[in-house]
């Protein structure tokens, strides 16, 4: 290994800016570590509703979208159509489209 003491300077020099807590953020964190261990794992069907809520709520908020959109968008498809039949010519003979 090499001679340098470039890590043991550094570690040196880091140890005035590492955080020691003190003894009252010691024990409220270890409270919240054992209060978080101790408290049970949440059962199928809170698991379920926790991801099917916002499913739902996102499904909702598409459909609303579309039937917003389908309202608002004029639908003149059918009588242009009826209107302006495309007419295709194949073999000498002419065949109208949309009648």
């Amino acid at each position: 290994m090499s001679e340098d003491r470039f890590f043991e300077r550094l570690r040196a020099d880091a140890s005035a800016l590492r955080y020691e807590p003190d003894a009252s953020a010691m024990t409220r964190v270890s409270a919240r570590i054992r209060a978080r261990v101790a408290s049970q794992p949440p059962t199928v069907a809170q698991l379920l509703a926790s991801w099917f809520r916002p499913l739902a709520t996102t499904l909702a908020a598409l459909a609303l979208a579309a039937t917003i959109g389908i309202a608002f968008v004029p639908n003149d498809d059918a009588e242009t159509i009826a209107s302006n039949p495309d007419q295709i010519s194949m073999a000498g003979d002419t065949y109208s489209v949309g009648e």
